[in-house]
């Protein structure tokens, strides 16, 4: 099956084992998510190893022609260490990828603020740029 032509990746979970800082930071501080998903990611896996690629695909191999991706989140998104991870992991796998962060934003967006109209024409952009059949 052909990777997608590139990906937006909205507030991503892509590392259940919540080994990133702001599961910690941002506990009890994003109003949408506001405690762990642990109990959750422990019954998805079904016993599987967390930290498997394929269901934390932030410890994944990126290499091979991985689709540009562009990643969202906010300072006060439970996931915001995986947005950062992921875009690191990606740079340096050499994806194009892009890293956009709101100030105060949890996880989700704001439901309608201004923010929420930037984010969408910068996603507008993105996929334009990256689907060159829908201009």
């Amino acid at each position: 099956m052909p990777l997608p032509a590139a990906l937006v990746l909205l507030s991503p979970e892509v590392d259940l084992t919540e080994s990133g800082d702001s599961f910690e930071t941002n506990r009890l501080v994003d109003v949408v998510l506001p405690t762990s998903l642990m109990p959750n990611n422990l019954l998805y896996a079904n016993g599987a190893d967390l930290a498997h690629p394929y269901l934390s695909p932030l410890f994944g191999d990126f290499a091979a022609g991985f689709p540009p991706t562009f990643i969202q989140s906010g300072t006060r998104d439970l996931f915001l260490s995986n947005a950062v991870r992921l875009h690191r992991a990606l740079r340096r796998a050499q994806v194009p990828t892009e890293l956009h962060l709101f100030e105060g934003m949890p996880h989700g967006g704001f439901m309608g603020a201004p923010e929420d109209m930037e984010l969408g024409e910068e996603i507008a952009r993105f996929v334009r740029a990256h689907l060159p059949a829908l201009n």
